[in-house]
């Protein structure tokens, strides 16, 4: 499992920003549904989001990952993404398009809440 994150993105204290980036270190950052998380790197559906910081105890912010579908239902009637197993086998842009699963692009990003200000 990469840990890719958002480098510039500003986390709750220097420590969380450094294990963030840490390979041995089992705490990721999903900047799309806006979650902090434990997982395993040898397993990418093993996670465990937590509420707090595991080194200054500062109130982590909610995970968006429940309101990220809501909106895709209610603005795109989007049910689930990807919507067929042909979605989850593709890998450019274009061949989702073909196979008619397009999803909205602010959508691949934290673009989707931070315009509707969550």
């Amino acid at each position: 499992m990469s840990k890719s994150i958002n480098k510039k993105k500003d986390h709750c204290c220097k420590a969380m920003a450094f294990f963030l980036d840490e390979e041995k270190v089992a705490v990721f950052y999903n900047d799309i549904y806006r979650e902090y998380y434990l997982g395993r790197s040898s397993f990418t559906d093993i996670r465990h989001v937590i509420y707090y910081c595991p080194w200054c105890n500062n109130k982590l912010p909610i995970s968006l990952r429940k309101v990220y579908f809501d909106v895709l239902y209610d603005d795109y009637k989007i049910f689930y993404f990807p919507p067929t197993e042909e979605c989850s086998k593709v890998v450019s842009e274009k061949e989702y398009e073909e196979v008619g699963c397009v999803l909205p692009k602010e959508f691949k990003t934290d673009e989707w809440w931070k315009k509707r200000g969550l």
